[in-house]
Parts: C-alpha cells; sequence; structure tokens
C-alpha cells in the first residue's frame, strides 16, 4: 500500500515537471519550427536546391527540427516531435512568407 503512494506521488511529480518543461520549450520550439519552415522554403523555392542540399547548411541546433516539402503547393513544413508544425509557402510575388 505504501509503496503503491510512492509510485503514485513519483508519477505525479514526474508529470508536473514534464509539462512545466513543455510549457518552457513550446515557444523556442515554435521559433524553431518557423526559421527552419521559411529557411528551407527560400532555399527549395527561391533558390532551387534540393532539400538534402538545403538540410546542409542547416545552424547548429536545427537538427533536432524535421522539414518537409510539398512541391504542389510549394510550401515547407518545419516541425519539432511532430507536435509544434510551422509553415512557409512561396509565391511569384512575395517569395516564401510563413503561415499564421
Amino acid at each position: 500500500m505504501r509503496l503503491g503512494r510512492i509510485f503514485l506521488i513519483a508519477a505525479v511529480v514526474l508529470l508536473a515537471g514534464g509539462g512545466v518543461f513543455a510549457m518552457r520549450l513550446a515557444p523556442q520550439a515554435d521559433v524553431g519550427a518557423a526559421a527552419m519552415a521559411k529557411v528551407t522554403c527560400s532555399c527549395v523555392f527561391v533558390d532551387g536546391r534540393d532539400l538534402k542540399s538545403c538540410r546542409a547548411d542547416d545552424a547548429p541546433g536545427f537538427e533536432g527540427v524535421a522539414v518537409s516539402v510539398d512541391e504542389g503547393t510549394k510550401t515547407a513544413t518545419g516541425s519539432v516531435l511532430g507536435v509544434i508544425r510551422r509553415s512557409a509557402t512561396y509565391s511569384e510575388a512575395y517569395g516564401c512568407t510563413l503561415e499564421p
């Protein structure tokens, strides 16, 4: 009975700590996803390079941001942990712009 309470308390503390960590990390992850979306969009659709070539130029610290490119919609999407996602879309008139 006592061991069960200890495990329950430990689980609550871990979940609360994880929630605080996630709340602090979310704004940084959003900026990282947005930056990679914009940079990749410009690299692929303005410079005409492929995704692999663009990723070779990533700044240190951005390795953890996943990036995908949709040639059909001319959109690049940056994603952190599959949860936080930002996209940038290319247009002839404006180049690449972040989606809200």
